[in-house]
């Protein structure tokens, strides 16, 4: 199974040297790669987003493969879409090169949670997890991926999904990295937007699932993909995250010069 590139010469270059040259105009600063359990990463346009990410995965070195978990912007549009869709083989065609699926541990994650279906035509037309990729790539080297987009669910399955990447982690033997595809407030003022996001971001940093999700309610906060994150802490909590660290806080219009209407975009690390 071969999962095109979709989105490739609109959110990011078409091509590698295109992304190349693109990607070395981001002054990621004195970033020295740690390992790590798991990130926050927008994926909105590179223009836009593109050096928040940057300088988290400037940060990071991915031990195993790399769990993608983000939100389905499109499953209202298909009927019958799985709310939880995971593409358990095949590679993703990219610009630099494909970038294989971990069959094994996506086989793992299906027997220990009965939330993700097998549906790589779900993934075809879906952006949150293929603009990780590329700048993943180029700071992390090769690296093999289980990708996971998600529908909202009822809060009350998160943890059962969490537990169930969890477990396939263990029996899997090997150490993996976890990434939550989010972007933050969406068409709000710059002002409103950092007020709303940081007590987002506040709730992450304290490695707090629920606190975030009530946050998020509670103050309507738009974070399309709360409930990836959500999941990514609880299973980051379980390996033993004892801390998250906000990398980055930017909004569109840093990039644009209009503050009047924006979108925050957070990047963090977990460890």
């Amino acid at each position: 199974m071969i999962r095109l590139p979709a989105v490739a010469g609109m959110f990011y270059p078409k091509t590698i040297e295109a992304i190349e040259e693109q990607i070395s105009r981001f002054d990621v600063g004195d970033a020295t790669p740690q390992p790590a359990l798991g990130v926050v990463a927008p994926h909105a346009g590179y223009q836009y987003s593109g050096l928040v990410a940057a300088k988290v995965y400037s940060r990071i070195a991915p031990q195993g493969p790399v769990i993608l978990i983000g939100p389905n912007h499109k499953s209202g549009m298909f009927t019958g879409a799985p709310l939880v869709a995971i593409m358990a083989e095949g590679v993703w065609e990219m610009p630099g090169g494909d970038v294989e699926v971990d069959a094994a541990l996506a086989s793992l994650i299906m027997e220990e949670t009965d939330l993700p279906a097998n549906d790589p035509k779900a993934h075809e037309n879906e952006h949150s997890l293929e603009t990780q990729i590329p700048l993943l790539t180029h700071y992390c080297g090769e690296v093999k991926i289980v990708p996971i987009i998600m529908a909202r669910i009822p809060d009350s399955a998160l943890a059962s999904l969490a537990e169930g990447i969890y477990r396939a982690i263990k029996r899997s033997g090997a150490s993996a990295t976890l990434v939550a595809s989010s972007d933050f407030s969406h068409h709000v003022t710059a002002k409103t937007a950092e007020r709303l996001d940081l007590m987002a971001i506040e709730r992450i940093e304290a490695l707090d699932a629920s606190g975030l999700l009530e946050v998020v309610r509670g103050e309507n906060i738009s974070m399309c993909g709360v409930q990836p994150t959500a999941v990514v802490l609880d299973v980051c909590k379980r390996l033993g995250a004892t801390s998250a660290e906000l990398i980055e806080y930017k909004t569109s219009g840093d990039t644009t010069g209009d503050y009047r209407s924006v979108v925050g975009y957070g990047g963090l690390i977990i460890r």
